[in-house]
């Protein structure tokens, strides 16, 4: 790997995702600060990773960060990032980005007046399993890609319907937003745009006004052969999951698994003979320890240096909020997400 130069590294948003942030920095960077509305919480990042506490961006931004890590609530991404920008500072920003097609395009536009960079924090597209999975897809090898099937959940916790992330005017929306946003990224990268086709989303155990499950159909209504993708995330999920499986004309490729409470992360490559019948299989396990972070991190600081694309962007961002909406308007019993999404 080729030197880069050091990177001063700020922080606006100290809860989970924050941490991770700050834990996944490159040894030659250096966290210059870190604000929170909840105080306590940044102070306890400072302490364990060095920086300096501030009081809100406005004194974390005065420090001229070259990069601003936002990871608060999804009302504020957009907004956040957007003032960091107009700073002069490169942005990571936690998916989605913002509440809506709207609020992404505002922040195009902003990246674009400051001349910096953005990358979206779709980290699952550097779990080592996916990042194999998306090469053996593109390579070629295994023929076209013909369909995708993928779950992806987890049971919340007690509280979890108070919470922001049932709050629509917050969120933007219930797990459709949660891990949908994921699934989406991950199928775009996979499959290219398909739009969607059709949706169901239900709220069964949440008393929120906001989906905890949804199921989308994607792919062309009118076309026989076009690719297609077919996606279930869940709070209702009360043994976690990840499952992704990619079936080319050749193969069948499946990653389970994303570590931790999801599972040791496995890759599958069932290879089809040319007679058909049992494939042959080739399987890939990968270690305990959570790399994406670091990996994501890593690709956006040589990016920021290189001043080439990133893996993550904002337009990726944008077609998952399309597809989002999309799914919102056509389920009338949810217009409280298209009232929240409105610009």
């Amino acid at each position: 790997m080729s030197a880069r130069a050091r990177l001063r590294v700020g922080i606006v948003g100290c809860g989970l995702i924050g941490r991770k942030r700050a834990a996944a920095l490159g040894t030659e960077d250096e966290l210059v600060g870190a604000a929170d509305a909840a105080t306590e919480v940044a102070s306890e990042l400072v302490a364990k990773h060095g920086g300096e506490l501030c009081a809100d961006a406005d004194e974390l931004l005065a420090l001229a960060p070259d990069v601003v890590v936002v990871s608060v609530t999804h009302d504020q991404l957009a907004p956040l990032s957007e003032r960091a920008l107009a700073a002069g500072a490169h942005v990571l920003v936690e998916k989605p980005a913002g509440l809506g097609t709207e609020q992404i395009d505002r922040l195009m536009y902003a990246a674009g007046a400051a001349n910096r960079m953005v990358k979206v924090g779709f980290n699952h597209r550097f779990h080592p399993a996916l990042s194999q999975l998306a090469a053996e897809v593109h390579s070629g090898a295994h023929g076209e890609l013909m369909h995708v099937r993928a779950r992806y959940g987890h049971g919340g916790r007690l509280g979890y319907d108070q919470e922001w992330r049932a709050q629509p005017h917050r969120s933007g929306g219930g797990e459709l937003i949660d891990q949908g946003m994921h699934l989406l990224d991950l199928t775009h990268w996979l499959a290219g745009p398909l739009p969607l086709h059709s949706a169901l989303l239900r709220t069964h155990f949440w008393n929120t006004p906001v989906e905890d499950n949804a199921v989308l159909i994607l792919g062309e209504r009118d076309d026989r052969c076009s690719p297609w993708a077919m996606l279930h995330v869940s709070w209702t999920e009360w043994k976690n999951l990840f499952s992704i499986e990619v079936y080319c004309r050749a193969a069948k490729l499946q990653v389970d698994g994303l570590v931790r409470s999801y599972g040791t992360q496995r890759l599958r490559i069932y290879r089809m003979k040319s007679e058909l019948g049992p494939p042959e299989l080739e399987e890939f396990s990968f270690g305990e320890d959570d790399l994406s972070w670091s990996l994501e991190w890593e690709h956006f600081a040589s990016a920021i240096a290189s001043r080439r694309p990133v893996l993550g962007t904002l337009e990726d961002a944008r077609y998952a909020w399309a597809r989002v909406e999309d799914a919102y308007a056509a389920a009338p019993q949810y217009a409280t997400m298209r009232e929240s999404l409105a610009p």
